[in-house]
């Protein structure tokens, strides 16, 4: 299997073409990295800037990897080490087939992945990342960056400490652990399940109008609130509910929290069709323009 390397020093850019690529591993500690999709099985990786220790770029048979950290990120004593190191951080664009498989790791750096048709995995301690348009699985974890899933297609699995998660699209299904940090799901058509474990987190989610839906809700202290009704005195004796039809197409909506509120609300039928983020100022249709997460505002 043929190997390919390149080192780009500190204070210089490169441009490297390669051939066919099928799965692709970005490690970054700070700045900015742009993973765009395209039709073609090549791939391009552009490199604008590079500072502190060198950003290896290596082609292993059909595997291209972009290390900026040179450390293992099995464990997250390995991804706090890399915090203290001296002021890496490289800006990166790397054009790839869609159809291929990415890990992508950084520390602080902000990162945008955009129209992949397959599985992803993406991890950040710090960082705010992007992933608009995917189709497939895919994993997110953070500790405190903020992380943004728009416009997607298929499943997706997120873990926070105190970043807050969004995630919009044709959800088919949604599971969130965290500690402090907000989320927010607006999730198109029918999803399978939506389930939310955090500490003082708060939840939200949006469905659509009509939808069947199957809630199991427990918060000690935190506010519920389903579909327009505020739910009183549960106290950390979980709350059962059904409302709709649940002989076909329906949702399960399960929530566990310390101190997190939760709340449901409904697509109205006016915005049923608009484009996410649009219709928000509708008592019925959830938070006021001001709060939309697309708009920098928190949940």
């Amino acid at each position: 299997m043929s190997l390919e390397k390149w080192l780009v020093q500190s204070g210089e850019t490169k441009v490297i073409d390669l051939d066919v690529v099928r799965s692709v591993k970005v490690a970054l500690v700070g700045g900015q990295v742009d993973v765009i999709a395209h039709d073609e099985p090549t791939a391009r990786v552009e490199v604008h800037s590079v500072n502190g220790r060198p950003l290896k770029v290596s082609m292993e048979g059909d595997r291209l990897e972009v290390d900026h950290i040179q450390l293992r990120w099995d464990t997250i004593v390995d991804v706090v080490k890399g915090l203290g190191r001296r002021g890496d951080r490289a800006d990166i664009s790397l054009l790839v087939p869609r159809g291929i498989a990415l890990a992508f790791d950084t520390v602080s750096a902000d990162g945008l992945v955009s129209g992949l048709h397959s599985d992803a995995r993406v991890s950040t301690v710090g960082g705010d990342i992007v992933l608009d348009g995917l189709h497939g699985d895919i994993e997110v974890n953070t500790v405190h960056g903020e992380l943004s899933v728009r416009s997607h297609t298929g499943r997706v699995t997120a873990r926070t400490v105190s970043g807050d998660v969004t995630a919009t699209g044709d959800l088919t299904r949604f599971t969130v652990d965290g500690l402090s940090g907000s989320v927010f799901v607006d999730a198109e058509g029918t999803p399978d399940r939506i389930q939310a474990n955090t500490v003082s987190g708060d939840l939200t989610v949006r469905i659509d109008e009509g939808l069947g839906a199957r809630y199991r809700i427990n918060t000690v202290s935190g506010a519920l609130q389903l579909d327009g009704s505020v739910i009183k005195g549960t106290f950390g004796r979980g709350y059962t509910s059904t409302t709709g039809s649940l002989d076909s197409a329906w949702v399960d909506v399960a929530a566990n929290s310390v101190s997190g509120d939760v709340s449901v609300v409904r697509r109205s039928k006016t915005t049923a069709s608009a484009t996410v983020g649009e219709g928000w100022g509708s008592p019925e249709s959830g938070p006021a323009d001001g709060q939309r997460p697309m708009d920098g505002g928190s949940l």
